[in-house]
């Protein structure tokens, strides 16, 4: 499923937990909310199920804003309903 322009989600960060990684922004933004801007990549577009999208190695990626303006891409599996779901601890302060 897409999400919608304008929907708003709980963002939660899964990859490389550390200051030192590529994405080390996104992770410190990790449980916070954020508005989908719209879809980043449309590669797994065509394939039904998110589990079968990670598994053919082509999620849906999305433009997202956080609440202090930051814009970034997440996966899909990245956003979640609400803060029940977070698997991973809150990152550090920054």
């Amino acid at each position: 499923m897409i999400h919608q322009v304008g929907s708003i989600f709980w963002f939660e960060y899964h990859c490389l937990e550390s200051a030192e990684s590529a994405d080390a922004i996104a992770w410190y933004h990790s449980h916070q909310k954020v508005e989908v801007l719209g879809v980043a990549e449309c590669d797994g577009v065509n394939i039904e199920k998110l589990e079968d999208r990670i598994e053919a190695k082509c999620p849906l990626v999305y433009r997202v804003k956080f609440q202090d303006g930051l814009e970034y891409d997440v996966f899909e599996d990245e956003l979640l309903t609400s803060p029940e779901e977070f698997s991973r601890p809150a990152p550090p302060s920054h």
